[in-house]
C-alpha cells in the first residue's frame, strides 16, 4: 500500500492541469523509482556467473530507464486535445485525490484499504469506481509488466529477440495475476476513499469522462510496450561479460633444454 500512496503522490500533489502530456509526464516518472525498486530482485534472480556478467547490461538500464526517455517516445500523445481533458469533474477528482494523500489521512487510508479486503462495497459503486480507476490501473500494469520483462530478459544472450520476447512474457504470465490483483486492491482502496463522500451521480460523470479516453489508454499502453521492446533489443546486442573458468590444470613454464656450456665462463 505504500508503494502505490508514494507513486501517486508524485502526481496528484503538483497542481497539475488533466491533460494527456500530464498524464504521460505522471506515469514517465515513476520509470525510474520502480526500475530501482525491482533491480535487486532482477539482481539476485540470477545465478552467481550471470550475476558477474551483466554489470554492463545494469548500469545500461540504470541510464536508460529515466523519466525524460519515456516522456519524449510518447511525445506524439502527449499532444491529444480530447474534449474529455477539459471535462470539469478532473478539479473534483483531483481536490478528492490530493485530499486523501495528505499525511494525516494516511492511517484511515490503510484502515479502509483493509476493509475493503473482508467487505464487499455496493456493486453499482463498485462498477463506477473502476471505471474511474482504469485509466490508472491499464497505464501502470502495462510500465510494471514492462519493466520485469526488461528484468526476466537481464541474463539472456545468443538468441534472436523473437525468442527473447516469447522467454520473457512466459515469465510475466507467471506473476501477472499477482501483480495485477495487487495494483487494482491498492488502487480500489485509493480511490474508494478518495471518493467516499462523493455521490454516485457524481462518480458516474467522472466515470463517463474517464471511459472517454479508452482509446488514448489503449494507443498509450501500445506506445509504451515498444518503447520497452526496442530497449530489449539494445540490451540484447550488450555482450555479457563472462568469467572465464579456473582450469583444475597447474601449467608449468615450457621446459628449456639444458646446455652446460653456457654455465663455462
Amino acid at each position: 500500500m505504500r508503494v502505490v500512496i508514494c507513486l501517486l503522490a508524485l502526481f496528484s500533489t503538483s497542481g497539475w492541469a488533466a491533460s494527456a502530456a500530464s498524464t504521460v509526464q505522471q506515469l514517465s516518472s515513476q520509470v525510474a523509482p520502480l526500475w530501482q525498486s525491482i533491480r535487486p530482485t532482477c539482481f539476485m534472480a540470477l545465478d552467481l556467473e550471470s550475476q558477474q556478467a551483466v554489470s554492463t547490461r545494469i548500469e545500461f538500464l540504470d541510464s536508460q530507464l529515466i523519466a525524460r526517455n519515456l516522456t519524449e517516445h510518447l511525445s506524439s500523445l502527449s499532444a491529444n486535445n480530447d474534449k474529455a481533458w477539459k471535462d470539469p469533474s478532473w478539479t473534483v477528482r483531483q481536490k478528492l485525490e490530493r485530499s486523501a494523500l495528505k499525511v494525516e489521512e494516511r492511517e484511515s487510508l490503510r484502515e479502509y484499504y483493509f476493509k475493503l479486503q473482508t467487505q464487499k462495497p455496493n456493486s453499482e459503486r463498485k462498477k463506477l469506481v473502476q471505471q474511474v480507476q482504469n485509466m490508472s490501473e491499464n497505464l501502470n500494469l502495462t510500465l510494471k509488466q514492462e519493466l520485469w520483462k526488461m528484468c526476466h530478459a537481464l541474463g539472456f544472450h545468443s538468441i534472436p529477440q523473437s525468442q527473447l520476447e516469447t522467454a520473457v512474457h512466459q515469465r510475466w504470465l507467471k506473476q501477472q495475476a499477482k501483480v495485477k490483483m495487487q495494483l487494482n486492491k491498492e488502487l480500489a482502496a485509493f480511490y474508494f476513499y478518495s471518493f467516499r463522500k462523493l455521490p454516485n451521480t457524481e462518480l458516474a460523470v467522472m466515470a463517463k469522462t474517464s471511459s472517454q479516453l479508452a482509446s488514448w489508454v489503449e494507443t498509450s499502453q501500445s506506445s509504451i510496450k515498444q518503447y520497452f521492446q526496442q530497449l530489449r533489443g539494445q540490451l540484447l546486442a550488450i555482450e555479457l561479460q563472462l568469467v572465464e573458468p579456473m582450469s583444475d590444470e597447474v601449467s608449468f613454464p615450457a621446459q628449456q633444454s639444458f646446455n652446460p656450456g653456457a654455465f663455462i665462463k
